[in-house]
């Protein structure tokens, strides 16, 4: 399933990177700060939309810096964590694109068919939120995963095998 390599400690903490931002992406913004601006909704109805702009610029930026590491000299365990990384940070993005997708089109439709709040709730919170958080879970026990094999020196042998073309050797460079 895993596969180890001798990778320098410094390696390990830079393979880390990704992974923390993502964590800090989902568990500080998505469910702390979500928590705090919809406790505040009444007043600042506008102010939950901040958590999916935040989000956007954190993923954003992830995928900005796996694409310069790819074109960078760093070492290929360093190349390959930051992969891992954006190709979660890209799932995610299509996930909160079709959950705010589903969050306003479900307000719209909302005040299309004249609905209470407690309609217009449900709808939004079953079919919008609801899959999100779960999936947000997922996401967290994937990265702390991503984050423990990173810091270990550990990469899973599909990723390994699939992204290199080639077969990596225990030393932590891959073998043609």
């Amino acid at each position: 399933m895993h596969q180890q390599f001798n990778v320098s400690a410094e390696e390990c903490k830079r393979a880390k990177w990704p992974h923390e931002i993502f964590l800090i992406n989902l568990i500080f913004n998505h469910i702390l700060i979500f928590c705090a601006t919809v406790a505040v909704i009444g007043s600042f109805p506008l102010l939950p939309a901040l958590v999916p702009a935040i989000s956007f610029a954190i993923i954003g930026y992830i995928l900005l810096k796996a694409r310069r590491i790819a074109a960078s000299k760093e070492s290929w365990f360093i190349k390959a964590h930051w992969q891992i990384g954006a190709r979660r940070n890209r799932l995610f993005m299509l996930l909160l694109t079709a959950t705010c997708i589903i969050s306003v089109g479900g307000l719209g439709l909302s005040k299309m068919l004249g609905w209470g709040k407690i309609s217009t709730i449900a709808l939004i919170g079953g079919v919008g939120l609801l899959p999100f958080m779960v999936v947000l879970l997922v996401l967290i026990v994937l990265g702390n995963e991503s984050l423990f094999m990173a810091s270990h020196g550990k990469l899973p042998k599909s990723f390994a095998t699939q992204n290199t073309g080639a077969q990596p050797s225990p030393s932590g460079t891959p073998q043609e």
